[in-house]
């Protein structure tokens, strides 16, 4: 038995090379082909915003075209895990490119191939015409740095800088007009008429804020590319401007306790606060992602 079990493992480590190699090469091949389509995606659908012959690359993103120096950003793609690479979430949920993009969001096949770019660890070996391709892109990078930079004033310097507060603000908004809800709701549950003066404090102070804010945040000179950075933008000057309207019917009628005044300003009021709280919801996930709640 012991010579004929010996004979049977040494004829299956004989026969074991020529089945694994060929399965190896077909790996390497796969990440191969990948490699080069996801180098195609770029260049067709990300180097017009995000290439290095930009002076103001979208996002401060203008390096698409080294997959090198993309697969090493950790922010972005996290080699051998797709699902966990903000890179693939962009692209498969058609953020970037957008859909307003004039190439259109990737196909099927391209966020495919990116997929298996990112499983396969994210190499960046491309072959000889494709390499002399990217050589090409990224030696416009050291053009666009020798170009002249646009002379600034120092007035849109400091309304560029002033706009840099913009995330620093958005606290005052979301507290005041959240509290302004919960003012009026002790309002109506007591049905003392006391707390209307105190809702109408926060209201103004909160709007003037949520305006602020806003103001703050077209001033900010960052240039977001996704679905959800736009809706953030156009969504809080919404907000700002209920804001005000919630102040219009706090002060502009008497809104004693019973009166349809007073219903409709505890309406807008409840329609501030979910506004408030969606904006803010966006403006956390412009930072970290839409499935930063995720359980």
């Amino acid at each position: 038995m012991r010579p004929t079990l010996l004979f049977t493992l040494a004829w299956f480590l004989v026969l074991l090379p020529p089945f694994s190699a060929p399965a190896a090469e077909s790996n390497t091949e796969d990440a191969a082909l990948a490699t080069e389509a996801v180098f195609e995606l770029f260049e067709a659908k990300c180097n017009d915003c995000h290439g290095a012959q930009l002076t103001r690359p979208k996002g401060k993103f203008g390096y698409t075209m080294d997959l090198q120096r993309v697969a090493a950003n950790e922010e972005y793609v996290v080699p051998g895990d797709p699902a966990k690479s903000e890179l693939y979430r962009l692209v498969n949920e058609d953020e970037m490119p957008g859909k307003d993009s004039k190439e259109g969001p990737a196909t099927a096949a391209e966020k495919l191939a990116l997929h298996r770019w990112i499983l396969a660890g994210a190499p960046s070996v491309l072959p000889d015409k494709l390499a002399q391709r990217q050589s090409s892109l990224l030696s416009a990078k050291s053009a666009a740095e020798a170009a002249p930079k646009p002379a600034q004033s120092l007035f849109a310097k400091a309304l560029a800088w002033i706009g840099r507060f913009h995330a620093a603000s958005t606290h005052f908004p979301i507290a005041l007009l959240m509290v302004a809800l919960v003012s009026e709701a002790l309002g109506w549950a007591t049905k003392k008429e006391s707390w209307l003066s105190c809702t109408r404090l926060l209201l103004v102070l909160g709007a003037a804020s949520a305006v602020n804010t806003s103001l703050l945040g077209w001033l900010n000179d960052y240039t977001g590319v996704s679905e959800v950075y736009k809706l953030h933008k156009w969504l809080g000057t919404a907000t700002a401007l209920w804001a005000l309207v919630c102040v219009g019917a706090a002060i502009l009628s008497e809104c004693r306790e019973g009166t349809p005044e007073r219903a409709r300003l505890r309406g807008a009021l409840f329609v501030g606060a979910v506004l408030v709280s969606i904006v803010g919801f966006l403006g956390g996930a412009i930072t970290f992602g839409l499935d930063h709640y995720n359980w």
